[in-house]
């Protein structure tokens, strides 16, 4: 077993190994019109057990700095330069820096969504929220019989309903940031597509993991009635956190609070513009890129701020909805001010998106092993693919046109809907550490997300250019 000092060392070597993997992936990426999060995905998958594992990259004779014999020692797991390189224990760690990641990221994403481009709106934003859950979640139980094999589920006492709702979970992903960076590149992120979609996807994402949350209780054999209260207790979760945390918030931060030199001295001038950024580093998860000059928030007020994130995501992981709702809540209640979303996402974005993202996802290639897959496995993963794709895409273009949207605006609602970033590699991990489905699905996950990730861009350059869309 390592000491506490080699972790410590392990770890620090690793997190260097994922950045330059990651940055190097995520420039050739970016190179062939794709977004970074594609290439980190992949540096990930290489990095891992599929290229650095034993099968292809065993070491019979591990160097001696690896020390792959006290790494091991604890567990079944075979030499190799992935299992030598990132052992066990430092990966427990990396697991936490990840994340803490999602955590920062969804909140990052949750500032940006403004309440008060919604207006009049709602019955719609819930209209296509539930039918591109809904649908998904018909279409999970009808291709069960196909999937539901000792290929794809995690072990024999998994119930089939667990297994379709962690499923429909799957194919229920929307990636929210980058259906906003989407939209406010092709400055339509205030259009009647732009809102709706935003706000929607917004709810998808809660929708989503309360269905992760409630396959998990149906496969751990929980009771009808425990599984009730849970969704209860995260309904209660939101309802304080939208109806009380946040008009405390308004009445704290709201107004002309962030606009001036705050009397009780929680602000501070600043002169110029915010600090540069390297352009790589602002498009490295296609996210938002503000700047401008303004005040900027004292450490008190930022530090305060960071603890209701933490707290949102610890109550968030302890109902089983995740941190990363937790995340996206605490920045949907804070008070939308120019000032708060600049100095907050100046604080975070880079610490966040360029450091700590990619090491989440280099954790998720690390269990990832495209090796599992069999010949057996590829009909159910191409089914299981199309699925995916027909499910989120069809459904958002058929209830687009029922909420008002032209035919033209339906289809790239579709189109964004289906765009699922990293989150399938979120999910599928959870899937696989509590065994409902198999490491070969958890490749399908992969696969679903860059194949996904990867058509949206150029779909919705496409089809953009069909029709003019609508600015509210």
């Amino acid at each position: 077993m390592l000491s506490g000092s080699q972790v410590i060392a392990f770890v620090l070597f690793d997190l260097a190994v994922i950045l330059v993997a990651a940055r190097a992936c995520g420039a050739a990426a970016r190179r062939v019109g794709q977004p970074a999060v594609v290439g980190e995905i992949i540096a990930g998958v290489l990095l891992g057990p599929t290229l650095l594992g034993p099968a292809l990259a065993g070491l019979d004779n591990p160097p001696g700095f690896l020390d792959c014999e006290a790494a091991l020692a604890l567990v079944e797991v075979a030499p190799s330069v992935t299992s030598c390189l990132f052992p066990p224990q430092a990966q427990g760690v990396l697991n936490g820096f990840g994340q803490l990641a999602l955590l920062l990221f969804m909140f990052l994403a949750g500032l940006e969504l403004d309440f008060s481009q919604l207006a009049g709106k709602y019955v719609q934003i819930v209209t296509v929220a539930v039918a591109v859950v809904a649908v998904p979640v018909v279409v999970a139980f009808g291709i069960n019989p196909i999937l539901y094999t000792d290929v794809f589920i995690g072990q024999d006492s998994v119930s089939s309903v667990a297994f379709a709702l962690f499923v429909a979970a799957l194919i229920s992903i929307t990636a929210l940031p980058i259906m906003v960076r989407i939209l406010q590149e092709k400055g339509i992120a205030t259009s009647d597509l732009g809102a709706v979609g935003i706000a929607a996807a917004a709810v998808v994402t809660v929708l989503m993991f309360l269905l992760v949350s409630l396959a998990s209780g149906v496969a751990a054999g929980r009771s009808t009635a425990a599984l009730v209260g849970n969704v209860g207790l995260a309904g209660v979760y939101l309802a304080v956190m939208v109806f009380l945390v946040r008009p405390v918030l308004a009445r704290r931060l709201g107004g002309p609070y962030m606009d001036r030199v705050d009397e009780l001295g929680l602000l501070t001038p600043t002169d110029g513009p915010v600090r540069d950024r390297d352009d790589d580093a602002w498009s490295q998860m296609d996210e938002f890129a503000p700047a401008g000059a303004g005040t900027a928030m004292s450490h008190a007020m930022f530090a305060w701020i960071l603890v209701l994130v933490l707290l949102s995501g610890w109550v968030a992981h302890l109902l089983g909805i995740n941190v990363i709702v937790g995340g996206f809540v605490a920045g949907v209640i804070l008070p939308v001010r120019k000032g708060l979303v600049r100095d907050m996402t100046t604080e975070l974005f880079d610490f966040t998106v360029v450091i700590l993202l990619p090491v989440f996802l280099a954790f998720a290639g690390l269990n990832t092993d495209f090796s599992a897959l069999t010949v057996g496995a590829l009909p159910g993963l191409v089914v299981f693919l199309v699925a995916c794709v027909a499910a989120k895409w069809g459904a958002g273009a058929l209830v687009g046109r029922t909420v008002g949207l032209s035919a033209g605006e339906s289809n790239l609602l579709g189109i964004l809907m289906n765009c699922r970033g990293l989150l399938p590699l979120v999910v599928a991990l959870i899937g696989v550490q509590q065994q409902v489905i198999s490491p070969a699905l958890q490749v399908g996950a992969v696969i679903m997300a860059l194949v996904t990730t990867a058509m949206t861009g150029p779909l919705f350059d496409r089809f953009n250019s069909a029709e003019p869309v609508t600015t509210a």
